[in-house]
């Protein structure tokens, strides 16, 4: 049986960088090798692959992850490159919920798990969400959302830092895509800043206050022109429910955004894990369980299938 190759877009090139692996193209159905481990394309080589119309190139299955790793951590250089002047005239008062949040990283993770593949999925996950927190717009977000709960902001990363390593675990490669997970998931519940409660009222009319925050938080981002709508998706849809029991609108089944539906597993795991009791592995089998058990109705099954297979690996 012939080898295999895996087709991927001419821009998750690292460019200017050593590659991490051998690169192929495709010329009359035969794969032949283009540049190999070590060499450098820069950026007149990629200039002359596009005007060529060379929009993909190819990698040898094994060498999958490898290239994978290399081209996110190019995304995320070159997202450090692009906030360091902004991230330099920035407030120090805009910068204090992103200080804050980062020591809830590592709530829902052990610090140094044994396995190297999740352990380097981890890192790769709360890198790339620590550069989406240097973002202006995210930045002022998390400060904002601080104003109504610190606990609020934790439960963000969190649900940011599982979200991309659960997309990452479950194979969505592109950078695009795992920005917009990172992103979406991490101002899921700005809403709850805009949400007005007072000292007389009971927790009935906190309830229903707090079931306006996914559309408080819409309309916080429609007039931002930064945000995608895949972003403005997912948070006012991260409370609907596969069986149509979720609000604010009663969305069903594939209704509900593909990466909103991955997104709502996180939030409900994290939120699980921080009520449970006991040790972390303790409340990382409870939570498990509890996804498991009681609330599989409200997730798309597929997806739910996946993500526990992936957390128990993780335990």
């Amino acid at each position: 049986m012939g080898e295999l190759y895996v087709k991927r877009e001419l821009y998750e090139l690292c460019i200017n960088k050593p590659l991490p692996v051998n690169i192929y193209l495709q010329i009359s159905s035969k794969f032949v090798c283009y540049k190999t481990k070590g060499d450098l394309i820069d950026t007149k080589t990629f200039q002359k692959l596009e005007l060529q119309k060379i929009n993909n190139i190819f990698i040898h299955e094994n060498d999958l992850r490898i290239f994978l790793k290399c081209h996110l951590d190019s995304l995320i250089d070159t997202q450090e490159e692009e906030v360091e002047e902004e991230t330099a005239k920035e407030p120090p008062e805009l910068s204090n919920a992103k200080i804050e949040s980062q020591r809830a990283m590592l709530d829902i993770f052990q610090a140094q798990h044994p396995d190297k593949a999740i352990a380097q999925a981890i890192k790769t996950s709360q890198k790339l969400v620590l550069e989406i927190m240097k973002l202006p717009f995210t930045t002022k977000a998390l400060n904002l959302l601080q104003t109504y709960s610190k606990g609020s902001v934790d439960h963000s990363v969190n649900v940011s830092v599982l979200s991309v390593y659960l997309a990452l675990q479950m194979g969505y490669a592109n950078a695009t895509i795992l920005q917009t997970i990172g992103t979406g998931s991490l101002l899921h519940d700005i809403g709850k800043s805009k949400v007005n409660v007072f000292d007389n009222d009971t927790q009935e009319i906190i309830g229903l206050k707090l079931k306006e925050h996914p559309l408080l938080g819409l309309n916080l981002l429609q007039e931002e022109k930064t945000i995608s709508s895949e972003i403005k998706s997912i948070v006012i849809q991260h409370h609907e429910a596969y069986d149509g029991s979720g609000y604010p609108n009663h969305l069903r089944g594939n209704s509900i955004h593909d990466l909103t539906r991955l997104i709502s597993i996180a939030n409900c795991f994290d939120h699980a894990i921080t009520e449970a009791q006991g040790s972390l592995v303790e409340r990382q089998k409870k939570s498990i369980s509890i996804l498991d058990r009681e609330y599989y109705k409200l997730f798309d099954p597929l997806k739910l299938d996946k993500v526990l297979k992936i957390l128990k690996l993780g335990i």
